[in-house]
Formats: structure tokens, C-alpha cells, sequence
């Protein structure tokens, strides 16, 4: 069937466009690429969608202004405006442009909200994003939600589809001893001799990567946490670190040692980042390199992470050099729970004796 003003053109690509030409209200538009601006595939879709034009345009509205109303724009727009506003930290931006790049960007970012169904996120959750604990899926859920819930706020939508997918537990992490059956202290000596070896195809990355290696495993901090600290936050006189409780997960200054195996690194940096070029998506598959290297014996289907370094000190510091469960807790820079924080607190020096007894424990062969 012909439809008048409307015709379908091949590109040079190869490509089949369906062209539209029509006079509305006394006003002659000119031809406008329905595939281009609306996604029509046939004539009757141009027909169709021209009928829907017409109305916007009774309507006072003008149908031809570009809108960004898919997800990717959305999500763009969203960012820019909570990290305009401080509601994100560029920490926070970071992890979740990762995230999004990964599993969203290219398989629905590029959907209008509308066109997104459940179907939609039903794959992704099931296909893309298969092999990732059930409790990383919440991060789609805290990334996407809100956009569709100003999407509602505005009319653009009715239902926030995002509301049927199911939110998963955290899983309970399991004790160590069902991940390894090897002495605590000999992986953290396999780790320890295994960092100077640790080699990398950027070379101008591989002091950094040692260095940041070697800060994880022997103060056990929170990774994210050390991938904000800048030259600034260290001073090298006193081999110390002051954080910031802008970058702390507990919202609260922290002080702990430097290891004199990463002075040398550090004293090389003039400003900024101590460790500039690592991101999140990185740390992960570095420490599991270095878990090879290193020879560390895990179970079949289990694994160790960056964190664990955290459960490492704390088991070894209380079992294994009887230092006092609250001090070896504070030097992971933890809240103290129920009463006893208002009565019992450490010194900086306490935590750095705490600190020096395992490191020189560690580092004996």
C-alpha cells in the first residue's frame, strides 16, 4: 500500500530509511527520516507515527526536537547533576560507571524508557550478568531505579519496571577454613615474597601495582579506600597515613602506619593519587595473579579476595600473636559497637606496635 509523502530510501550503506514529507496546519514540513528520529522500519510504521505527529503538533509541541530519553542519556544526565550537587562522590561515579559500561550501556542503555521491558531485564539478569553473585544484580537495581522513578514524576512512564525484578540477601561470606586449607600465616608470607615478583605487560605499572599490592596485604584497608589516598594524605617523615573520613567507608579520620617496603615508591610521587592509574575493575584480577603466583592453595569453585586480607590480620593478630581483639579490630579502622566505645580507645602508637608485630612476624621466612 502507498502512502502519500512517504517513501523508502537506500542509503549508501546499504541501509533501507523510510523518508516522510507532509503539510499540517497551512505548514509545509520538509522530509524528515522517520527511521532516523522514531526508529520506523516500514511505511505503515511512518504512517502510523505520523498520525502521532500531527497530534503533538495540535497539541503546540514541536515532535522534531531531539529529547535525551534513552538510558544511557538519562543516566549521563542523572550523574552529571548528583555529582554537581555532591551526591555522589567521584568514587561513587566511578564504581557505577563500571558497572553500567559492563553489563547495561550496550545492551539496553540505548532503549528509550518506554521500550524497556521485563523481558529486557529478565535477560540480563539471567544471561549477561549470570555469572555474578545474585547480590551484585542490586547494583542494577540502585543504578536504574531512580531514573525510572523521575521518569514517572515527569509522566514520561507509568509503572517502574525495575520494581519487579527481586532484590537479593547479601550472601554470608564463609569462614576462611572452607576457602583453604592452608596456615593462615604461610598465605600471608606466600602473598608477602610473592609481591617483588609480581611482573605486568605495562611496565611503567608495575611499581604501582606492587606498591598498592603490598599496602593491601599489610595493612588490610579497604581497597577502594586506598585508590583515593593522594601523596597529600602521607607523611613520609613519620611513615604514616592520615585518611581522610571523606574516603573512609566509617565516615571517620583514620591514622595507620607505612610499611617501609612501599617508601621508596612513594617518595617518587610529587602529587596527586599514590595509586593513579588502578581501577576498580582491575583490583580483582590483580590479586587472583598474585594468588597464583604466590601458590596459595584454594578449594575447587572457591576463592579469596582483596578483602579477606582483612579476616588474614585479624585471625593472626588475636590467635597468633595474642594481641588484645579490640586493638587488632581498631587497626582495621572499624566502629566499635554496643558500650565499650565510650570507655575503651587506642592510640595511634598502640596501632602501630599492633601493626609492627605483624609485620615483623609476616616478613620472617
Amino acid at each position: 500500500m502507498a502512502y502519500a509523502g512517504i517513501k523508502t530510501k537506500i542509503l549508501n550503506d546499504g541501509s533501507r530509511h523510510i523518508y516522510v514529507q507532509f503539510k499540517y496546519l497551512s505548514r509545509r514540513y520538509p522530509e524528515k527520516n522517520f527511521t532516523k528520529l522514531f526508529g520506523c522500519k516500514t511505511e505503515k510504521q511512518a504512517f502510523e507515527k505520523l498520525q502521532e505527529v500531527k497530534l503533538e503538533i495540535s497539541k503546540g509541541r514541536d515532535p522534531f526536537i531531539s529529547t535525551r530519553d534513552t538510558l544511557n542519556d538519562l543516566y549521563e544526565e542523572r550523574k552529571a547533576i548528583n555529582l554537581n550537587n555532591r551526591s555522589w562522590k567521584p568514587r561513587t561515579a566511578e564504581n557505577y560507571d563500571y558497572f553500567y559500561d559492563r553489563y547495561i550501556k550496550k545492551t539496553i542503555g540505548h532503549k528509550k524508557l518506554s521500550k524497556i521491558t521485563y523481558e529486557d531485564l529478565r535477560k540480563l539478569y539471567d544471561v549477561e550478568m549470570a555469572h555474578v553473585e545474585n547480590s551484585t544484580k542490586n547494583q542494577f537495581k540502585r543504578i536504574v531505579r531512580p531514573i525510572f522513578r523521575d521518569a514517572i514524576k515527569k509522566g514520561n512512564i507509568y509503572k517502574n519496571i525495575i520494581d519487579d525484578l527481586e532484590t537479593y540477601k547479601m550472601p554470608v561470606r564463609e569462614h576462611l577454613e572452607k576457602r583453604t586449607d592452608e596456615n593462615y600465616i604461610d598465605v600471608v608470607k606466600k602473598l608477602y615474597y610473592a609481591i617483588p615478583r609480581y611482573e605486568v605487560l605495562a611496565k611503567y605499572q608495575k611499581e604501582e601495582i606492587r606498591a598498592f599490592l603490598m599496602l593491601v596485604l599489610m595493612t588490610a584497608h579497604r581497597h577502594g579506600e586506598l585508590r583515593q589516598l593522594t601523596i597529600e594524605h602521607c607523611d613520609l617523615n613519620k611513615k604514616k597515613i592520615l585518611a581522610p573520613k571523606t574516603i573512609t567507608k566509617t565516615k571517620e579520620d583514620y591514622h595507620f602506619p607505612i610499611p617501609d617496603e612501599i617508601i621508596p615508591y612513594l617518595k617518587s610521587i610529587e602529587s596527586g593519587l599514590i595509586f593513579p592509574t588502578l581501577k576498580r575493575g582491575s583490583v580483582d584480577m590483580i590479586f587472583q595473579r598474585l594468588l597464583c603466583l604466590a601458590g596459595v592453595e584454594i578449594f575447587d569453585g572457591k576463592r579469596l579476595s582483596p578483602h579477606d586480607m582483612r579476616r588474614l590480620l585479624l585471625t593472626i593478630m588475636i590467635r597468633n600473636l595474642k594481641i588484645d581483639s579490640v586493638l587488632a579490630d581498631t587497626c582495621l579502622s572499624h566502629k566499635q559497637s554496643s558500650s565499650i566505645k565510650h570507655y575503651l580507645s587506642f592510640t595511634y602508637e598502640d596501632v602501630k606496635d599492633a601493626y609492627m608485630k605483624y609485620w615483623d612476624h609476616i616478613r620472617k621466612k
